[in-house]
C-alpha cells in the first residue's frame, strides 16, 4: 500500500473525526478561527522570513494577497474577498492595495477605476517584523445553522479585530463576502476593464445586438470535459440526458424572464456549450473554457472575465442546476456588479 492510499483510507477519516469532536466542543466558528490561525502561522513560517526592511514610515496598509502561497479559490471567491477588504478599509480610511499575481496578473484584465489599488512587487514586504499575516478563507465548516445567520456580524467582528493592527503591512488571504449591499458601488470604484478586455466586451455586445438575459450552468467534472476538484464524471450514458434537461431549462426560463432579445449562455463544459449554441436566440461566447486554479492561460482567463462582465450587464441572471451540478457563486457575484436580479433555477 502506498502512502497516499494509507492517508486517504485511514488517516483522513481519523482527522475528520477529530475535527468533528472539536467542533462539538468549541463550536464551528471558534474551530474555524483556530484553523485560520494555524494557516497564518504556516504561511509566516514558510514565506515570511525576509530580513529586508522596505516599509519605512509608510502608513499601515491592508494588502489583499493572491500570490499562490495558499488556496485562493476561483475568480468570484477572489473578487468578493477584495471588495470585502476594500469596504472595511474605505470605512476606516485605511490604505488598501491588491497583490493579485497568481496564476496571472489581475491588471492584465481589470485596471484601477477611481481608486488606485496597484502595488509594485518591490514594495511588498515579507519581513515578519513589518508584516502581519491574516487568513480568513471561508470553509464548509461554517455552513451550519449556528453560524450562517450570524456570519455577516462575525466577519465584521473579525475585520474590526484584525485590520486595526498597526503593522506596516497587513497581508490578508481571504474569500469572505462582507458588505454585499455595497458590492456594486465598491466594485465600480475599484475596477474597469483593461482596454483589450473592453474591446472584446464591446464586440460581443454588438454581436448579441440587444437586451439579453444570462443563464449559467456549472457542471464541473460531470460531463468529463472540465478539470476541477469536485468529483468524478457521470457515466457516459447519463451525460446526454443531463445536457438535454439543461437545454430544455433554457427555453423554460426564457418564458418568464424579463423582456429580452437574446439569451447569453455560459458554462464550464464545451460539450454543453456546443449544443446550447445551436438553440434559437442563444449566444455563446467563443473561447477556451477552464478554471483559473487548473487551466490559466490567457485564452482561459480572458474567457472567464468576458463571461463575468457580460453576465454582469444582463437584464436578469440565472444559475441553473440539477442533481450533482455545482451551486457556483460566479453568476451571482457577476449579477452583484450592477445589482441585477439573480435567481437559482432547478432544472
Amino acid at each position: 500500500m502506498g502512502l497516499t492510499y494509507i492517508k486517504s483510507r485511514f488517516l483522513h477519516p481519523v482527522k475528520m473525526k477529530w475535527y468533528d469532536l472539536q467542533i462539538e466542543i468549541i463550536g464551528a466558528w471558534k474551530f474555524f478561527l483556530k484553523r485560520q490561525r494555524s494557516g497564518e502561522r504556516k504561511l509566516t513560517k514558510i514565506h515570511y522570513q525576509s530580513t529586508d526592511k522596505i516599509c519605512g514610515n509608510k502608513r499601515s496598509t491592508v494588502i489583499y494577497m493572491a500570490n499562490g502561497y495558499t488556496w485562493h479559490g476561483g475568480l468570484a471567491d477572489r473578487l468578493k474577498g477584495i471588495v470585502s477588504l476594500y469596504a472595511w478599509c474605505s470605512d476606516h480610511s485605511k490604505p488598501f492595495k491588491i497583490n493579485f499575481c497568481h496564476p496571472f496578473r489581475l491588471h492584465n484584465y481589470l485596471i484601477p477605476n477611481e481608486y488606485d489599488w496597484q502595488i509594485a512587487d518591490e514594495d511588498i514586504s515579507y519581513n515578519p517584523c513589518e508584516v502581519a499575516v491574516k487568513q480568513c478563507l471561508i470553509a464548509p465548516v461554517l455552513a451550519v445553522p449556528t453560524v450562517q445567520p450570524r456570519l455577516p456580524e462575525l466577519l465584521g467582528e473579525w475585520l474590526d479585530e484584525h485590520l486595526v493592527q498597526t503593522n506596516a503591512q497587513l497581508h490578508v488571504y481571504t474569500n469572505m463576502r462582507y458588505g454585499n449591499s455595497r458590492f456594486a458601488e465598491l466594485f465600480g470604484k475599484l475596477f474597469k476593464p483593461a482596454p483589450r478586455l473592453q474591446n472584446l466586451i464591446d464586440y460581443h455586445k454588438e454581436q448579441i445586438g440587444g437586451k439579453y438575459i444570462s443563464i449559467s450552468f456549472r457542471f464541473t467534472t460531470l460531463l468529463g470535459d472540465f478539470t476541477d476538484c469536485t468529483g468524478a464524471a457521470l457515466p457516459v450514458a447519463e451525460r446526454q440526458p443531463l445536457i438535454e434537461k439543461c437545454l430544455h431549462a433554457i427555453s423554460q426560463i426564457a418564458k418568464t424572464a424579463p423582456s429580452h432579445d437574446r439569451i447569453l449562455v455560459t458554462a464550464d463544459s464545451s460539450t454543453f456549450l456546443a449544443q446550447a449554441a445551436a438553440l434559437s436566440h442563444v449566444y455563446v461566447i467563443p473561447g477556451k473554457v477552464g478554471h483559473i486554479d487548473y487551466d490559466n492561460d490567457d485564452d482561459v482567463n480572458m474567457k472567464t472575465f468576458l463571461d463575468f462582465l457580460l453576465i454582469a450587464d444582463a437584464e436578469a441572471v440565472y444559475l441553473c442546476k440539477s442533481g450533482k451540478m455545482y451551486k457556483s457563486a460566479f453568476a451571482q457575484t457577476a449579477a452583484m456588479v450592477h445589482n441585477k436580479p439573480f435567481e437559482v433555477k432547478e432544472c
